[in-house]
């Protein structure tokens, strides 16, 4: 083993660390926006449903 070894095999290991943390941290972003959005779209659509009139009830006479 040649001292060249001694730093470039951690040098890569480095390298692919922080490869790896950066685009783990962009999906972890992107997930929790998307995350966001969707618990919005749930709070938007809760409250249209319930502004909405709801029909009344009919009771069949038969």
């Amino acid at each position: 083993m040649t001292t060249s070894h001694v730093f470039f095999i951690p040098a890569v290991m480095l390298v692919g660390l922080l490869i790896g943390y950066v685009t783990g941290r962009k999906l972890l972003l992107q997930e929790q926006e998307e995350a966001r959005a969707a618990a919005l779209r749930r709070q938007l659509r809760q409250q249209a449903l319930a502004a909405t009139p709801q029909p009344p009830a009919t009771t069949d006479p038969t």
